[in-house]
């Protein structure tokens, strides 16, 4: 009986512990492929994330980072700004994150 427990409890821990890793594979540095000079810093943010995107003004090149709420749903990072939803996803045959327009690399961490 005490084996059973044991075995049904390293289960349930199992599941848990997935169940909290949904979207991390997004998490991370992301640069770019074709603008280097953008970036995108992805973190969890509680339950959701919080997408912080550097790009350089149009003028100045300085860097400017803008902060987008977004969800993990369906398989996709759903990030929200001014009422559009737009989806991020990864390749599976390139590992690059894709947001429609643009793609990104992710940078190891060092």
């Amino acid at each position: 009986m005490i084996k059973w427990m044991g075995i049904a409890l390293g289960a349930t821990m199992l599941v848990a512990g997935c169940a909290r890793t949904k979207g991390e594979e997004f998490v991370g540095h992301w640069v770019n492929v074709q603008a280097q000079e953008e970036t995108m810093d992805i973190e969890r943010n509680g339950e959701s994330f919080m997408v912080r995107s550097t790009t350089p003004k149009f003028f100045s090149r300085k860097p400017e980072t803008e902060n987008y709420p977004a969800i993990y749903k369906d398989g996709v990072l759903q990030v929200s700004n001014d009422g559009e939803t737009v989806n991020f996803a990864i390749d599976q045959a390139s590992g690059h994150l894709n947001t429609g327009s643009d793609e990104f690399q992710r940078v190891p961490a060092k």
